[in-house]
Formats: structure tokens, C-alpha cells, sequence
């Protein structure tokens, strides 16, 4: 154990000493960081992080800073939230979307405790590094630059979170919109872009397979009349990924004492517990509107029409800076127009995501928005549910749903993120008069469709208008609507922005389709089925709480593959099909790292599910009915064609049809590689773990996957937390840590983390460190 204390020296009369910032990391790196304010718990916490996730926070920063191309060229790669494009479309779209003039609106906005926090952890982390000798941090990130960190780099980060799917439609076409106006082009279409396509994959399989899960138990089915919390959210498993999440235990005595979860990069846990309530976290839809707008294309003077009137865009020149490839830094210089609606795009046709080509306005309702720092700050304070759902209502900033319980057995739903204020009627009278228009594609030409206000912030829905269920029953969320969140109560309809409807298919004349149950999410006809199950007999113990997620049950495989399997029954089969029928027909129907069959059903999912005709095309409005297969005469050979396929791919990659699942998945750590479990959630596995395409070496990575997990529980009074971070605190893909905390996910178990004053007293401490105060 390795202790540094830092003494300071007082002269007689002086006031005494401001007490030091302490730094305790337990075991597998939980930091617990204790200081006098909240400058010097940001100063202690950006302090402790920076240890773990430098490179990747400052990867983060720069990239959202609009630097890529200052340092690593203009035709790199880069991720603009999920959407891979170059270096010079993800600093313009950046620059645009995130500029200084945004970074201080959304400033003005946060409370004096958040910002106080967020000059502390700036601090933090600068301090760190200038403590590194020149000597090793010049090789500390591979060479890679580590900025000096400001304030506005911890506003972006919370920002980007907001216009990540804002830059699915436009970072592509950041630069190309940007000398569009100048003269009448062609409109495009994307359809068969490969580069379009990749990013549309790489999306999807980024966004669409985070499969996120939350559940609480109140008190009429936990014992002790106390809730039972399990926090299951996702994110990519990949080391320097600015998704990944990092745990810490943060402490102002008398202020402020909660744990939990962090994007690295940010200085507040937004997933986590105190030691009266605990709460869960998963995505939700927070829709953003694209605004057809009508401009008139000019080289001099390009001009908008609005409410009848054509107005002069305003075109604003963007400098961005580029790394030659002589080495030498010159300037790209952009001009970008703007409307009184915001930034303007040109985008091609894209049908599959229901967007005709044209001169396109984004409105999100996080929009200038970092409001989510005073929210999860305000939720750590909070001493019973009741207090923290008003304290998510009051900062709506994040777009996600939470589920929250506390020691009194009360849990609540409530919607974390803002909307916009777009009655149904007013989104039908809205909608872009295109028949391929999606719903969320509206006429910009309409003041009255913008939901923007005069000062370009989003108009935003009134509180009335949120959903927000309390029960003493279970509360469930697979990152559906809060249609089915609350266990055997179905929800009344709220307007369809709270709700999971497909924009991405064809939807009634008026714009809304009439079928509010379109989403097919097999993951929340599972978790309904398993509620049922742990709840008959009245009692939900924390072992049938944890068995939801680590029971790895296939929810295709259990209904479906009996049907699937009727397509080996008929006479001459194949060599191939005969192997693939006999090591499904052997399937445990699991996602176990044991599961022989697994790997090859994997594998036939994938083409089934591009066989149009046989998946049900939406759950049913009542989750507890079992639908079947669509397997007929026109379609079985099809079916079988996929099985064959199947089984010559994996057996070609190397694999036996009947190789063990953890086999193909697994991960490499500093003692080994650890064969692991977890399927895919387009196969209604609550254990998601969505895998990059097979490989000889097996699934390459995990796109995202489990990633921190709680369980929260309350015993005599007192907090019983059971944590994990499955793929470890630190980016060094070698660490202790991560190994560790591998095994552990592997095994199917958490860790008991301590929290309590008696808990740390008596816990192992790998090492404390003591900081000297700063005034601030």
C-alpha cells in the first residue's frame, strides 16, 4: 500500500487548516474520494481519474474540441458520437454543433454547485498530468497529445451525448453542406453509398445493440419491505471508448455521499446509489425533428423561405485546422449556412430512415443542454424516491429512462431527458408532405413546426405531459417506453415522443401510425415472462433478482426454435443441414459460455432475421401471449438455405457446429483468455452482449455488452451494494483491474463495495493518498 500525505504548515493564530482531500482506492480500483467542497471533490475525483482513463479522456476532448485534423489529418477516422466518418466531417460537424457561443449557454444554465464541480475536476486532471515528468508523458499515450482540459471540454462532453444521434443524419455531410449553397446541385441519394451504409451498420449495431436493462423491486415482492435495485447498463467494450463507464465513491460530509457510475470524462456518477435510495438507467428515444427547409441555392446570396417570407441565410465562416502531410498545420476555412432554426445540411435521400434528399435543420431537445451534470448531482442528494424524481424533473437533461427504489420499498419511473413540445395532432399537421417522409420529418418552412423558441432553444413539453408511474410492485426497462414498465399495469398512451414508435417504416396519411406497438423489443417480452416467474410466489429474494440477467435464457431459442427445427424433418437433407439440425436440436437454449449450439445459432439469426417473412413484426399488446414463427412452404427452403450457409461459415472460420458459445466469445486479459456468456439482444437475451461479425479468432469485441451492473438492497436499514464494472476501471487493456472484474463477469458474480464509514474502516485499502486543498 503505497500512502502520500501532504502536511501543511500554520502559523500561530491562523485559522486552521481546510481538511485534505482523501483518496482511498478498495479493491479493483474504486476510488473514494472525501473533501471539504464541492471544488475540491471535483479536484480530488478528476485527480483519481485521470490515473485510469487519460488517454481516452483526452481523446474524448479533442475530437469534441474539432482537433482531430490538427493533429492526425484531415482524412483519419473519427467517431462522431456512433457514426465513423474523417477527421474533417467530425471537427466541422463539432465545431458547429458544439461551438464556444453554445458551450456558454449551456453554461449559464447549470447551478453554482455543478460548476463549481466541474472547475474542481478540471483542475484535477490538470493537475495529474503536470505532475507526470516531461520525459514519460511524452510517451504516456502512445504519443498522442493530452491537452491541458478547460471547462468547456467537461460541458461538450455532456453535450455530445445529446447530438449523438443528431450526428447520424448529418456529421457525413459537415463539409460537403458547407459549400452546397453556393450553387444549384443535384439532389443525391444514399441509399447504395457504401460509406452511408458502413456508418448505417456501425450504428446500428452501436446504438440499436445497446441493450440496456433496469429493474426494481418495491415492497411487496423484496423482503424486508425494503427495494431491490439492478442496474444493467451497456456500452462498448472497448478500452479508449468515450462510452465506457468508471466507478467512484464520492463524499462531502454533510453534503453529499453517493456512488456509482460515470461516462469517463464526466465528474458526476449518473447511475448509482446513496444510502437511502438507488437508481437505473437505460436509453431512451429523445426525438429529434429534421426540418425540411426551402432554400433557394445562390452563389452571392442563397435565401430561405419561412411563413411565406424568403430571408437571407447567414453564412458563418468555421476554421479548421490541418495537419499536412509534409507536416506542415494550414487552415480549412468553411462557410456554413445558417437559419434562424440553426445550422443547415444538405442530406440525400435515405428511405430506410424515411428522409427524402433536401436542405435540412436538426432540432434536438438537448439542444444547449448540459443540464444532466445538475441532475445526477441533485440525484445523489436525494433521500427517498419522491425526492429524486423531482430532482430528475427539475434538470431534465439526459435522455434516458430511470428506475429508482429506495429503503422505504417505494419505486418510481421517470423520464430523465426533455421533449419537444409536438402534440401528436401537431406532428401530424407538421409532417413534410413527402409519402416517404417519416413522422419526424417536418416542414421547415413553418415557424410554428420548428419547436425551437425565439432564442433558438427547444421548445420543451410541460411537466404534465411526462409520464411518471410510482408502485411498491416492479418496475421494469429493456430500453422500451414506459408502456410495460411497471410489471402487470398497462400504461395509459402518452404522446408518441415518449413512446417506441418505428419512424423507420411507413406510417398512416396523418404521419402517426395508429399501431403504437410497433417496436419489436423481444428483450421486454423476456423480462415480462421472468417477472411473472420470480414474482409467483409473492417473494423476489436478490439471487432471483441477479438470475434474470445471468440465466442467459434465449428468448428466440425458447419459443421459436421447435418451429425452426420442423424444417429438418423433411427427407434428403444435406450434409450441412443434417450437422446444424443435430447441434441445435442438442442446444441448451442458452447463452452459457458452456452452450454447445449457441455460436451456429448465432450465426442463423443473423440471416433469418434478413428473411423478411417469418419474425413477427412487433411484440403482442399483451406481453404474457406467445406468438409463433411465419414457416411455410414459400419461405422453409429459405430457412434451410440459412442453415447451410450457416454451418459452412462457422465450420470454415475453424469452429465445430457444436462448439461451446464462450469458444467464439471470450476476452483476453493479463492472466489469459476468459471465455464468457451473454447473447444478443435481437435474440431476446437480458444478458445483451452484441458482438462484432465472427472471425477465426473468434467475435473480435464486444459493440456494446454489459458494462457496469449493480445491486442495490437495503438489510436492517442499511445499503447493500453489489457492484461491477465488467470490463475494469482502467484503459490499459492488461491491468489487474480489468482481469479481475473479467473473472468476476464470467463467474456470474459483483462485488460487495463499501460504502458506509464502518464498511471503508474495515475494507482492504490498496492504496490512500491525501491532497492538499485548493481555495476556490
Amino acid at each position: 500500500m503505497t500512502t502520500t500525505i501532504v502536511l501543511q504548515s500554520r502559523a500561530v493564530g491562523a485559522a486552521p487548516p481546510r481538511p485534505a482531500i482523501e483518496i482511498q482506492w478498495t479493491e479493483h480500483g474504486i476510488p473514494h474520494v472525501k473533501a471539504p467542497d464541492y471544488y475540491n471533490l471535483g479536484l480530488g475525483y478528476g485527480y483519481a481519474v485521470a490515473q485510469d482513463r487519460l488517454c481516452s479522456i483526452a481523446n474524448h476532448y479533442i475530437t469534441l474540441r474539432g482537433e482531430r485534423s490538427r493533429w492526425y489529418g484531415a482524412e483519419g477516422q473519427a467517431m462522431a458520437g456512433f457514426v465513423p466518418t474523417q477527421n474533417l466531417n467530425a471537427d466541422l460537424f463539432f465545431k458547429v454543433q458544439l461551438s464556444d457561443a453554445v458551450v456558454r449557454l449551456s453554461a449559464r444554465g447549470l447551478q453554482a454547485d455543478t460548476r463549481t464541480l466541474i472547475r474542481g475536476y478540471v483542475a484535477g486532471i490538470n493537475r495529474y498530468v503536470s505532475e507526470i515528468p516531461a520525459s514519460k508523458r511524452q510517451g504516456l499515450c502512445e504519443g498522442k497529445p493530452i491537452p491541458v482540459v478547460n471547462e468547456a471540454d467537461i460541458l461538450r462532453a455532456e453535450m455530445a451525448i445529446g447530438v449523438t444521434k443528431k450526428a447520424f443524419h448529418t456529421a457525413l455531410y459537415a463539409t460537403s453542406s458547407a459549400s452546397a449553397w453556393q450553387a444549384k446541385t443535384a439532389d443525391t441519394n444514399a441509399d447504395a453509398d457504401p460509406t452511408v451504409q458502413f456508418a448505417l451498420a456501425t450504428y446500428s449495431d452501436l446504438i440499436k445493440g445497446q441493450g440496456s436493462n433496469a429493474w426494481a423491486y418495491g415492497s411487496d415482492v423484496a423482503p424486508n419491505d425494503r427495494a431491490i435495485v439492478v442496474a444493467n447498463p451497456h456500452s462498448p467494450w472497448m478500452p479508449y471508448h468515450w462510452h465506457s463507464f468508471h466507478i467512484a465513491h464520492l463524499t462531502i460530509p454533510g453534503k453529499l455521499d453517493y456512488a456509482g457510475a460515470a461516462f469517463s470524462g464526466l465528474p458526476v456518477p449518473m447511475i448509482g446509489f446513496n444510502k437511502n435510495v438507488a437508481w437505473g438507467m437505460t436509453s431512451a428515444h429523445s426525438w429529434f425533428m429534421l426540418q425540411v427547409m426551402n432554400v433557394q441555392e445562390s452563389g452571392t446570396r442563397p435565401t430561405y423561405v419561412m411563413d411565406g417570407k424568403q430571408k437571407p441565410l447567414r453564412i458563418e465562416r468555421v476554421t479548421v485546422e490541418v495537419l499536412e502531410k509534409d507536416g506542415t498545420l494550414s487552415k480549412r476555412i468553411f462557410e456554413v449556412p445558417f437559419s434562424e432554426l440553426g445550422p443547415l445540411y444538405k442530406l440525400p435521400t435515405l428511405s430506410s430512415q424515411g428522409r427524402p434528399a433536401g436542405w435540412y435543420v436538426v432540432t434536438a431537445p438537448s439542444d444547449n443542454n448540459a443540464r444532466a451534470l445538475d441532475q445526477f448531482l441533485a440525484a445523489g442528494r436525494a433521500r427517498n424516491v419522491g425526492e429524486l424524481v423531482r430532482a430528475i424533473e427539475d434538470n431534465r437533461g439526459r435522455g434516458v429512462h430511470i428506475i429508482a427504489g429506495d429503503k422505504y420499498g417505494d419505486l418510481g419511473l421517470v423520464e430523465a431527458g426533455p421533449v419537444l413540445d409536438l402534440s401528436d395532432a401537431q406532428l401530424a399537421d407538421c409532417r413534410y408532405p413527402d409519402p416517404s417522409a417519416a413522422f419526424y420529418v417536418l416542414d421547415g418552412s413553418r415557424r410554428a413546426c420548428s419547436a425551437q423558441m425565439r432564442d433558438g432553444m427547444p421548445s420543451l413539453a410541460p411537466a404534465s405531459r411526462y409520464p411518471g408511474p410510482r408502485t411498491r410492485g416492479i418496475i421494469q426497462s429493456t430500453n422500451n417506453s414506459y408502456e410495460h414498465s411497471i410489471y402487470g399495469r398497462v400504461m395509459p398512451q402518452y404522446p408518441i415522443l415518449f413512446g417506441d414508435e418505428d419512424p423507420f417504416v411507413p406510417t398512416s396519411s396523418a404521419g402517426i401510425s395508429a399501431d403504437r406497438s410497433r417496436d419489436r423489443n423481444m428483450r421486454i417480452v423476456m423480462s415480462t415472462r421472468r417477472m411473472g416467474e420470480i414474482s409467483a410466489d409473492g417473494v423476489v429474494t436478490p439471487t432471483e433478482a441477479m438470475d434474470v440477467i445471468f440465466d442467459n435464457r434465449n428468448f428466440v431459442a425458447e419459443d421459436w426454435l421447435d418451429e425452426i427445427l420442423s424444417v429438418c424433418t423433411q427427407p434428403s437433407l444435406s450434409p450441412e443441414a443434417s450437422r446444424g439440425c443435430t447441434a441445435l436440436a442438442g442446444w441448451d437454449r442458452k447463452n452459457d459460455s458452456e452452450s454447445r449450439g449457441a455460436l451456429l445459432f448465432h450465426q442463423f439469426w443473423l440471416k433469418i432475421a434478413r428473411i423478411g417473412t417469418v419474425i413477427p413484426a412487433k411484440n403482442p399488446g399483451d406481453l404474457t401471449v406467445r406468438q409463433s414463427l411465419t414457416i411455410t412452404p414459400e419461405n422453409r427452403a429459405s430457412v434451410l438455405a440459412a442453415l447451410e450457409d450457416s454451418v459452412r461459415e462457422v465450420e470454415a472460420l475453424g469452429f465445430a457446429v457444436d462448439a461451446p458459445w464462450g469458444n467464439a466469445f471470450h476476452a483476453d486479459t493479463a492472466h489469459g483468455r476468459v471465455p464468457l456468456h451473454g447473447g444478443s439482444m435481437r435474440q431476446g437475451v437480458l444478458n445483451a452482449m452484441d458482438v462484432m461479425p465472427l472471425t477465426r479468432d473468434g467475435f473480435p469485441s464486444v459493440a456494446a455488452g454489459a458494462a457496469y451492473l449493480h445491486r442495490v438492497r437495503w438489510d436492517n436499514g442499511e445499503v447493500v451494494p453489489d457492484v461491477l464494472l465488467s470490463y475494469g476501471q482502467n484503459e490499459d487493456p492488461k491491468s489487474e483491474n480489468r482481469a479481475a472484474q473479467i473473472q468476476l463477469f464470467a463467474d456470474k458474480k459483483l462485488f460487495r463495495m463499501p460504502f458506509s464509514e464502518e464498511a471503508l474502516s474495515k475494507a482492504r485499502i490498496v492504496r490512500r493518498i491525501s491532497l492538499t486543498p485548493e481555495k476556490r
